[in-house]
């Protein structure tokens, strides 16, 4: 299946049966990495798929002219995407990358050059990661996140408004009254006749204490009523002010974040904006579901290039975990909360801050224990890190709660910030 396609730009110099033989030293291996011929100078070979990025392929040199015409065609810069240009290491094509590249930035736009090989290859898990940082640039551009509430008091920096978060990165943010969703429960609760259990939840938990009957019931009442929220305001993803629901309900959103995001429905708790923006940005990008959780230690030996951060929450997602049990929330002891078990082996860890969210801390991680330690979130996990990255948390952080993914994504991360325009 295409993951991109490209337009080729070659000089007036060369003709059609040149053009065709230089190409054609590249043409099987963009092929092979998912690379669709879109058009050869002139010439369409085949009609602009706009589901798909378009790259430029700079064949020779004598070309820079040509290449920002079409870059003015397809209005890439007018749309804030990246200009992604391909080259290779004979016939000029680099020189006039290069020049290419300069005039992009010149005129406000982000774009990098990828480099064929000796070989005529270009790197697959680069191009892989292009495709992706496209991909979830046009993603985010076109969803819309939920904030069921306001910001939890505590959340003095992580409080930004919708503007902040459409210039920076690209969602509409949609404000949901607290109240609608208390009359989204009510409306369900006059409905006690309805089978809203799950009981393969039950059924694969290891444990079931604390929480009872009576709190399930509440946590899958309030699961089908966010579920309504989401249809209704057509939401990707949602943040929710959920100590409302242990003030007003005698109950917790804790298994229904986490029931939502392993549907696909990225869920936030505390109404923490950079947070839900986080969660739904590493989906995009990754196809990964994200744990947002809390540091509650972070230990730096003197002189060592290491160290160990242990994170914990009530909302893991089940599909990032190996096993769960069912408790309650820590904090309130009501509802029922995701006593989970991490899987070791590596991660990346995410947070969103800033002002205006202009800035990106991340880092790659290993799990070596999931511990159930009472006194903490029910969902824990002990995380090797490099100790700069740690010390960076700790001298300039953005904000409480860090975004959690399986796996190591900081190249693709890398990526997306060097082609993401920040506002």
């Amino acid at each position: 299946m295409a993951g991109f396609q490209y337009a080729v730009v070659a000089s007036i110099l060369h003709d059609e049966l040149q053009k065709r033989e230089l190409l054609g030293a590249f043409e099987k291996a963009l092929e092979k990495a998912g690379g669709e011929l879109e058009s050869l100078g002139s010439q369409r070979i085949r009609p602009r798929n706009a589901a798909l990025p378009l790259f430029v392929f700079v064949l020779t040199g004598g070309t820079e002219a040509e290449a920002m015409q079409l870059i003015v065609q397809e209005k890439m810069l007018e749309r804030g995407e990246p200009v992604v240009l391909l080259a290779h290491p004979s016939q000029n094509s680099l020189p006039a990358s290069l020049e290419i590249l300069a005039k992009v930035k010149q005129d406000g736009g982000r774009g990098l050059i990828l480099q064929a090989d000796a070989a005529g290859v270009f790197d697959e898990k680069s191009l892989d990661d292009i495709v992706a940082v496209t991909q979830s640039m046009k993603a985010m551009r076109a969803c819309r996140i939920g904030v069921v509430g306001k910001p939890s008091d505590w959340l003095i920096a992580s409080h930004h408004g919708a503007e902040a978060v459409k210039k920076s990165w690209g969602p509409e943010l949609k404000d949901i009254p607290f109240e609608e969703l208390l009359e989204s429960i009510r409306e369900i609760r006059a409905r006690p006749e309805e089978n809203i259990s799950l009981p393969s939840l039950r059924e694969k938990a290891e444990f079931y204490t604390e929480a009872d009957e009576a709190d399930m019931r509440k946590s899958m009442e309030i699961l089908y009523a966010l579920k309504t929220l989401v249809a209704r305001y057509a939401l990707d993803a949602f943040t929710l002010r959920c100590f409302d629901l242990v003030l007003q309900d005698r109950s917790t959103g804790c298994l229904a974040l986490s029931a939502l995001a392993d549907e696909g429905i990225d869920a936030g708790c505390e109404g923490d904006i950079p947070s839900i923006v986080g969660l739904h940005w590493v989906r995009s990008l990754t196809g990964e579901t994200g744990w947002m959780a809390n540091p509650s230690r972070i230990t730096v030996q003197k002189e060592s290039d290491s160290a160990e951060m242990l994170i914990a929450h009530c909302t893991a997602p089940r599909s990032v975990l190996s096993g769960y049990g069912l408790r309650s929330h820590f904090e309130s002891g009501l509802g029922v909360a995701i006593a989970g078990i991490v899987p070791g082996g590596d991660v990346t860890l995410v947070r969103i801050g800033g002002k205006n969210l202009e800035r990106v801390w991340f880092s790659p991680a290993q799990v070596t224990a999931s511990p159930r330690k009472e006194g903490l979130c029910r969902t824990q996990a002990v995380l090797r890190m490099p100790a700069d990255k740690a010390r960076e948390l700790l001298s300039d952080p953005l904000g409480n709660h860090l975004v959690m993914i399986r796996g190591d994504w900081t190249e693709r991360i890398s990526a997306y910030l060097q082609l993401w325009k920040r506002p």
